[in-house]
């Protein structure tokens, strides 16, 4: 079986734009702190769900070594 992976360039490209634009709409209005970790807590919620898979039973957090995550 061949696997092909597409390059993770593309998601983390978004995931920088997300962040810059967080940070950038909190540094304007203090104020938008609460909605901005709101939007994240809920891409963070359905990221970690999908993960998770359910119907697959396939949980890609046994994959992933946290501790080599801290390291970095």
């Amino acid at each position: 079986m061949t696997v092909t992976f597409v390059s993770s360039s593309k998601a983390l490209e978004h995931l920088q734009e997300a962040l810059t634009i967080s940070i950038d709409a909190m540094k304007a209005n203090p104020a938008a702190k609460k909605h901005v970790g709101e939007l994240w807590e809920s891409f963070l919620s359905t990221f970690f769900s999908r993960i998770r898979e359910k119907e697959s039973k396939i949980n890609l957090l046994n994959l992933i070594s946290f501790s080599n995550i801290r390291k970095n």
